[in-house]
């Protein structure tokens, strides 16, 4: 049952899946800020496309080094309780931050439509963005050079605990926000 597997010490951090993310962090953000509602801007006046353009420019350079920082956290979420678990050292660290970026930036793509089609408070299309999501980080993350069976198993039980534990926050947030009358 103990598969060898050989190792790739020389992979380097996935610069292009970070830079996917970037771009769909920015492009998200400038999306948003050039389809939103600017009827009710009346007091800018003659300057709303300059201020609206500054303002969307400036938001989404802060908004992916914010997205950055909560994927970094993730990544610690995601790496440390893996290795825990399979007790390994080598979990495929590079592999971990490539599937954050790739199925974050799908994600983000996905949570986007939903508010475009004004389906970003429903519960059951949220959840089903998060269970993709789940699904493409793993589906990014086993597809990169081949790892040992326990470690696949590992951070399979991570992702899903993860997922499990954010659909019942979601769910009981949810609950309380309709019994409150929020």
């Amino acid at each position: 049952m103990n598969e060898e597997v050989e190792v790739n010490e020389n992979k380097g951090f996935p610069w292009k899946a970070l830079a996917v993310f970037v771009v769909v962090i920015i492009g998200v953000t400038l999306f948003n800020a050039f389809t939103m509602d600017t009827t009710d801007l009346g007091e800018l006046e003659g300057n709303s496309g300059a201020l609206l353009f500054g303002g969307a420019a400036v938001g989404s350079v802060f908004g992916a080094i914010g997205a950055i920082i909560v994927l970094s956290i993730q990544y610690a979420f995601t790496k440390f309780p893996t290795q825990w678990i399979s007790k390994e050292e080598n979990v495929y660290k590079y592999d971990i931050w490539s599937a954050l970026f790739y199925s974050s930036a799908i994600g983000t793509i996905m949570t986007t439509l939903l508010q475009q089609l004004n389906m970003d408070a429903n519960l059951i299309a949220s959840s089903i963005v998060s269970i993709l999501t789940t699904g493409l980080f793993l589906f990014f993350y086993f597809s990169g050079e081949e790892k040992e069976q326990h470690v696949k198993k590992a951070i399979t039980i991570v992702q899903v605990a993860w997922l499990v534990i954010g659909l019942v926050i979601s769910a009981a947030s949810v609950a309380f926000l309709n019994n409150t009358g929020l």
